[in-house]
């Protein structure tokens, strides 16, 4: 049941408040992620929170669950779903989910769960379409990739944006044009060139331990490794950790440049799946809450 505190903060349900998610809550977010082991530094919190938005439920003043999603246009993203461990099997998560899709204005979502989270989002209508593997490790260089004739990269520049937001776009279905900006803007970018025409890019950002490769968009797994390959010489002796789906065919490449699977996640969307053109692929995830 609920009802409206006399505050007019937000809905109660079971004795607890939930409101929009606010950035003077992050620092408690993060409190929470770190309780759960979760890599995340509180920067991370800060990169992504500007670019959606959440909600979060409070018992008191103590943030005991949050919840985010993106608006990507024709599809929205779901992540950073977490509840305190002492509150857990209340039905909270189901409640963020809930109150989360109720305020999409996209017609369709995804997120990558957890195999806790997977009977969560499948009564909200999520279906699994894939999986999703995680990799990391220190970087080791010794991956070169031999260019073909023709081929050059390049670092990105900030007048690359649009460009970059299409190949995203063409990848993944979704539009994503603030997140190239900010990808830009706080980590560091390189560009794939068959002579003039753009075939691919490659993003790397500071995340929880070390760095992040991704988003990796290519035109073939070719174009994606030495994209990859970039940032392992780049990074070489670093942590690093990068996001793939393992039918791109690139998982056991990983694994000889030091950077082992560690664990894996499912693909679900609501609604039909995102699809791309058939021509660029998504080889590395922005992040899993970003799909």
């Amino acid at each position: 049941m609920q009802e409206q505190t006399e505050s007019g903060e937000g809905p109660v349900w079971g004795g607890m408040v939930f409101r929009a998610l606010r950035p003077e809550d992050l620092a408690q977010a993060w409190g929470l992620s770190q309780a759960a082991r979760w890599p995340h530094r509180l920067e991370d919190w800060q990169f992504i929170y500007p670019l959606g938005s959440g909600v979060a439920v409070l018992d008191g003043d103590q943030l005991i669950g949050v919840a985010m999603h993106w608006d990507f246009g024709s599809y929205a993203t779901l992540g950073m779903i977490i509840v305190s461990e002492a509150y857990r099997g209340r039905g909270i998560a189901s409640q963020l989910v809930a109150r989360i899709l109720n305020t999409l204005s996209a017609p369709a979502a995804l997120l990558h769960a957890t195999p806790h989270g997977a009977g969560v989002y499948a009564r909200h209508g999520f279906q699994p379409v894939g999986q999703i593997s995680q990799h990391q490790g220190v970087a080791i260089d010794k991956q070169l990739e031999t260019l073909p004739a023709g081929w050059s990269l390049r670092p990105a520049i900030r007048d690359d944006l649009d460009a970059l937001a299409e190949l995203d776009r063409r990848a993944s279905g979704l539009s994503r044009r603030p997140l190239m900006q900010a990808l830009l803007d706080q980590g560091q970018g390189v560009v794939l060139q068959e002579h003039d025409e753009m075939i691919g890019f490659s993003m790397l950002r500071p995340f929880g331990r070390g760095e992040l490769i991704g988003p990796v968009v290519a035109v073939d797994e070719k174009a994606a490794r030495v994209l990859i390959a970039h940032w392992l010489a780049v990074c070489a002796g670093r942590f690093v950790r990068i996001d793939i789906p393992p039918e791109m065919g690139i998982a056991s490449w990983l694994a000889t440049a030091g950077l082992m699977r560690v664990d894996t996640g499912t693909r679900m969307v609501c609604g039909a799946p995102a699809a791309g053109d058939g021509k660029f692929h998504a080889y590395a995830l922005a992040a899993q809450a970003l799909g």
